[in-house]
């Protein structure tokens, strides 16, 4: 579904199943964000296609960070002219005990690694300027993508409409989920574009959404 010029959501919405929403946000450079799990890759494919774009058209991707719901789908994306981008500590957490995490959940580890690692800071996409925040709290490598361009922020699992990303999981931690919300808390937001449940428009509406996280969840994480 097209939301702006260059901006398409794919939100999942299925209480049955889970898995993550994915993001393709369209330009000189073609970015797909957490293509999700495997199970639901053709069907994103015809998504794209229903949209207008052929899904063989993307230059990379990027997972906010590497739990299953969010990354099992990248090597259907994955081909040699694509590449591949997360945090390095999620790399780290992904060799470690990730792969545990995906036999939690009956799956199988997919084969991939990162063709780069991002960090804070600017990544240059051809006309695009994308600001990149490492927000760890949700896993230790999570992050956050703002597109000035847009006022859009891809939130992954550290803050939803009405809710935040777990922290019971191994790698979590309370209070680095609060500091990470507080720092996106500052940004100007017209889009909230979260892992999971409904995207969130309005400046306001997202600024009132930050307020109720803060107070509703703060004193329990």
């Amino acid at each position: 579904m097209k939301l702006k010029d260059g901006v398409f959501v794919y939100p999942w919405t299925s209480e049955q199943e889970n898995n993550s929403s994915s993001y393709l946000f369209t330009g000189k450079v073609n970015l797909l964000v957490d293509p999700g799990l495997k199970f639901n890759a053709e069907n994103l494919k015809e998504q794209m296609e229903e949209d207008g774009f052929d899904w063989k058209n993307i230059n990379l991707i990027i997972n906010t960070h590497l739990h299953p719901d969010h990354c099992e789908g990248d090597p259907a994306f994955k081909r040699k002219d694509v590449l591949l981008a997360y945090h390095q500590e999620e790399d780290k957490m992904f060799k470690s005990f990730g792969r545990q995490f995906f036999e939690l959940f009956g799956l199988e580890p997919p084969d991939f690694q990162a063709d780069f690692f991002l960090k804070d800071g600017d990544l240059i996409l051809g006309e695009k300027n994308v600001q990149v925040y490492h927000t760890p709290g949700h896993s230790p490598g999570s992050i956050c993508l703002y597109f000035p361009d847009t006022r859009c922020l891809v939130s992954g699992d550290l803050i939803f409409y009405g809710g935040v990303g777990r922290t019971d999981f191994p790698g979590g931690n309370g209070r680095l989920l609060k500091q990470s919300i507080e720092r996106m808390e500052t940004l100007d937001i017209d889009c909230l574009l979260p892992g999971h449940g409904e995207i969130l428009q309005g400046a306001k509406e997202i600024k009132e959404n930050f307020r109720l996280i803060k107070r509703n969840y703060f004193g329990l994480i």
